[in-house]
């Protein structure tokens, strides 16, 4: 059950901007101490399954995301810092059927309807910093500077945020899970990107 029209961003209160962002940099914070894990372990259900059918199976997805974070380890990639910024957009998405965790069925209220809820979508900006030896100086380490955004996804009134980590979700991507989002990549209030070498 989805609405079809688009919808603009949204105001919301200022303690779920606040969560939005304790929870992006709680990802971050898991990241600098290596466990990259985390963003697979919180990664939104819906986008985890749409990625899985890319790679051919959930086994295939959670091994080659294992094997990614492997790779980091390997190359010695470090996240030294990480800094997420106030969410620049709020949208209320997904309206669907609750589903009772336990029987997987849905859920209704006293009357016998069935219990509807909503998602918050909101961008949120970080900085991340990160050293890696470079091989063809000799190991010496480099930092790199990106600005970017996390994708974070919560129940309404439940401040229990996922992410759209493992891959970088395009505009389509989002279109496509979310289609009441606005049409126009602008109307979106994505926050810039941009990379650059700390000397």
């Amino acid at each position: 059950m989805e609405m079809s029209h688009a919808q603009g961003r949204v105001a919301v209160a200022p303690a779920v901007a606040v969560s939005a962002q304790v929870a992006v940099q709680k990802l971050g914070q898991e990241m600098m101490k290596g466990n990259f894990e985390y963003g697979q372990q919180r990664m939104y259900p819906r986008w985890k399954r749409r990625l899985a059918k890319r790679y051919g199976g959930m086994e295939k997805l959670n091994a080659a995301l294992a094997s990614a974070a492997q790779q980091k380890i390997k190359m010695r990639l470090s996240v030294v810092a990480f800094q997420a910024a106030r969410p620049t957009s709020f949208f209320s998405v997904w309206r669907a059927k609750k589903i009772d965790p336990k029987t997987n069925l849905p859920m209704k209220d006293a009357a016998g309807n069935f219990i509807i809820v909503e998602h918050w979508l909101s961008f949120v900006p970080t900085t991340t910093r990160v050293k890696i030896p470079d091989p063809d100086q000799g190991g010496k380490m480099r930092v790199l500077e990106e600005q970017s955004y996390t994708t974070a996804i919560s129940e309404k009134g439940t401040n229990d945020w996922y992410f759209m980590t493992g891959l970088t979700p395009t505009i389509q991507d989002l279109r496509g899970m979310f289609p009441t989002l606005p049409p126009k990549k602008d109307e979106l209030g994505l926050p810039p990107s941009s990379a650059r070498e700390i000397k």
